[in-house]
C-alpha cells in the first residue's frame, strides 16, 4: 500500500490520480429563466419585499409631540426602538427574545408545513439574487445569449455589457445598504445629509460595509447557498432524529449483549 500524501490542489482544476479523475472541473452556471405560476408569485412577493425595505423608512407615524414620526426606528441615542405604535425600552429586552423564539418556530413550521418556502420565496438572498440575475438577463441576454457570448473571444461590446451590469449590481447593493441606515435615524434628513456629505462617518461606513456583503452574497455567492444559516436549521430536527435513533439502537444492542452473556 502506497503512503497517503498530502497535496494542495485548486478547485477550478480537475483532480486525478492514477485511476482516473476524481471529479469534474468548476464550470460557470447560466440560469436559464423560468416563467409559470409559481414564478409569479416569486416575482411579486420579491417587489413586495423589497418594496417594504426600501420605502419603510419613508413612513411616518404620529406619536404626540417630542417623538420622532418614523414608523419604524432603532433610537440608539435615546434608547428606544419605535415599530409603529409599539415602543420598546432597553429592560424590555425580553420581548425581542419572544419575538426570536417565535420567528425560530415559525420557519421551522414553515419548513415542516410547505419545504423550503423561507429559502425559495423570501430570505433576503434569494430576494437579492433573483434581483442580481433580472438585471443579467436584461443586459447580457437569457442563457443562450450568454453561452454563445461565453464560447466566443471578448469583444468591446461584450466588455460594455459586463461593465454595466456590475455597475448596475454595485448601485443595488450601495442602495440597500443606505436604505439599512435609515432604519437608525430619521430617513428623510439623513437623507439630505448624506447626500450633503455632512452625515456621520459611522453612515458612510456601514454604507461601504453593507454595500460590500450584498453585492458579494447576491452575485460570487449566490453559487453557495450555504452561506445562509437556513440550510443549516433544516438539517437540525433531522440530525437530532438521526441521534435519537442511534442511541436506541445502541441501548438495544447492549442489552441484548447483556442477554447473551448471562445465557
Amino acid at each position: 500500500m502506497k503512503p497517503t500524501v498530502n497535496k494542495t490542489v485548486s478547485l477550478d482544476e480537475p483532480v486525478s490520480d492514477e485511476d482516473g479523475l476524481l471529479y469534474a472541473a468548476h464550470r460557470k452556471v447560466y440560469p436559464q429563466s423560468v416563467r409559470g405560476t409559481f414564478r409569479t408569485i416569486k416575482w411579486r412577493l420579491m417587489v413586495v419585499c423589497l418594496g417594504i425595505y426600501y420605502l419603510l423608512p419613508f413612513v411616518r407615524w404620529h406619536r404626540g409631540l417630542g417623538a420622532p414620526d418614523q414608523a419604524v426606528l432603532l433610537d440608539f441615542p435615546n434608547r428606544r426602538f419605535y415599530f409603529f405604535f409599539i415602543e420598546l425600552w432597553p429592560q424590555e429586552l425580553y420581548y425581542f427574545t419572544g419575538l426570536l423564539v417565535l420567528a425560530a418556530i415559525v420557519l421551522f413550521l414553515m419548513n415542516a408545513l410547505g419545504g423550503r418556502i423561507w429559502c425559495g420565496y423570501l430570505c433576503p438572498q434569494t430576494v437579492w439574487t433573483d434581483l442580481f440575475y433580472a438585471v443579467e438577463r436584461r443586459v447580457e441576454g437569457d442563457r443562450r445569449e450568454r453561452l454563445k457570448a461565453a464560447a466566443r473571444p471578448m469583444t468591446a461590446g461584450r466588455a460594455a455589457k459586463r461593465v454595466l451590469k456590475h455597475a448596475i449590481w454595485l448601485m443595488i447593493a450601495w442602495w440597500t445598504g443606505g436604505a439599512w441606515v435609515l432604519y437608525f435615524a430619521d430617513a428623510p434628513t439623513l437623507v439630505h445629509d448624506l447626500a450633503t456629505f455632512q452625515a456621520p462617518a459611522t453612515a458612510y461606513i456601514w454604507i461601504g460595509i453593507l454595500t460590500a456583503s450584498t453585492y458579494l452574497a447576491a452575485h460570487p455567492g449566490r453559487a453557495h447557498r450555504r452561506m445562509g444559516p437556513q440550510c443549516r436549521l433544516q438539517m437540525r430536527p433531522r440530525r437530532a432524529a438521526l441521534l435519537i435513533e442511534e442511541i436506541i439502537r445502541s441501548a438495544s444492542t447492549r442489552r441484548k449483549g447483556r442477554r447473551l452473556h448471562r445465557l
